[in-house]
């Protein structure tokens, strides 16, 4: 196996930017997702790393050799892009066999390697269809079966599962953790869906514009997310982005939010002293505003409540994601069946100070609370 380094990596076309200054690293034996909405330059970096795109500036690095300069083909990766590109008019077996047969390896090896790869993904059974009689899903587990097969340093996987149906997206991600972690295999995978990222991935890497926005394990992106733009894309539903402003009250640091003024605990104040009558961006995640009637008993619960009323309930399996308004911004909390307000309702919340998020109006960036 192998691991994947990029320094400074970088690609116009043209004008247009393809990604800038990516600097990442992943690990031999991981599997690393990058994620960020459509145009964000994930698939650029996969072409990048594959050899299809031949970079602007900056080095790539696989197995600790430099491959800038190398071809596709002495990469030693295997791809497999959204289109699975499967000749529909010949076996599963010669689907999978066709790159093997192309590097003229034994016919008894090949036999072996296609058999073991179909068997690893639950499609031993069917080598003897043929490709335009499967199902979306058993299409997906041919591209992997041939992706297997052919023993690579490295899978490159560019948002594969989006022709498939939610059950079978979810079946397939099962899948590939599963064998990842079986075979050793480094993958990094890319897609736009955050919450597929979130369930596989050991490290993700966010893009935005093709920039760099952040790299960290899941729950690193979702606990201390490092700009606005991280803080609501990591997470369903979205975090609330609330617009302050610094200020004292009575000798305490406050954010005036509009409706209230939320005192802050002091290890947040100290830091926001330098911030006094400026704005910032707290962000609040849904599930950590609390009907103040039914506050859990924590020190960091705010004790300044909020006024609201719900415009709207909407079920979420086992949760109702309520919105709220506050007659200054539209917010949304989520709360047990048992406990949700109805709509037109008048009620109070409350929130835990221990897990806000405060940004800097206006760079974004995330400010050095200790919460």
């Amino acid at each position: 196996m192998a691991d994947i380094k990029t320094v400074g990596l970088s690609k116009y076309f043209g004008n247009t930017i393809g990604v800038v200054d990516i600097n990442l690293t992943v690990g031999d034996g991981e599997l690393f997702v990058i994620t960020g909405p459509t145009g964000s330059g994930k698939s650029t970096m996969i072409r990048l790393l594959a050899g299809l795109e031949e970079p602007t500036g900056g080095d790539i690095w696989i197995g600790g050799r430099p491959v800038s300069k190398l071809s596709a083909k002495e990469r030693h990766v295997a791809l497999l892009f959204s289109n699975y590109a499967l000749p529909p008019g010949v076996t599963v077996f010669e689907n999978i066999a066709t790159p093997l047969w192309l590097k003229q390896i034994s016919a008894e090896e090949v036999s072996e390697r296609v058999r073991g790869a179909a068997e690893r993904v639950g499609i031993a059974s069917l080598l003897d269809r043929i490709t335009a009689e499967l199902s979306a899903f058993q299409l997906y587990s041919t591209a992997l079966a041939r992706a297997f097969a052919s023993e690579p340093q490295v899978l490159l996987m560019d948002e594969p599962l989006v022709s498939l149906e939610p059950e079978d997206r979810s079946l397939a991600l099962g899948q590939l953790r599963q064998c990842q972690r079986e075979m050793g295999i480094t993958v990094l995978y890319t897609t736009e869906d955050q919450a597929e990222a979130m369930k596989i991935a050991d490290h993700i890497a966010v893009l935005r514009g093709g920039r760099l926005q952040q790299v960290g394990t899941p729950s690193e992106l979702y606990d201390r997310p490092a700009n606005c733009f991280v803080a609501k894309f990591i997470g369903r539903p979205h975090m609330n982005m609330i617009e302050a402003t610094v200020m004292k009250k009575s000798g305490k640091v406050c954010l005036d939010l509009g409706p209230v003024n939320l005192t802050m605990p002091e290890d947040i104040a100290t830091v926001l002293l330098d911030f006094e009558g400026r704005p910032v961006v707290m962000g609040v995640r849904p599930e950590d505003i609390v009907d103040k009637r039914a506050a859990p008993p924590k020190p960091t619960i705010s004790k300044d409540s909020i006024a609201v009323k719900v415009e709207e309930v909407t079920m979420l399996g086992d949760h109702c994601l309520l919105s709220v308004n506050t007659g200054h911004d539209i917010l949304k909390a989520l709360f047990s069946p048992s406990s949700a307000s109805p709509a037109g309702a008048n009620i109070e919340l409350s929130i835990d100070l221990a897990k806000i998020h405060l940004f800097d109006a206006e760079t974004g960036q995330r400010l050095p609370v200790t919460s």
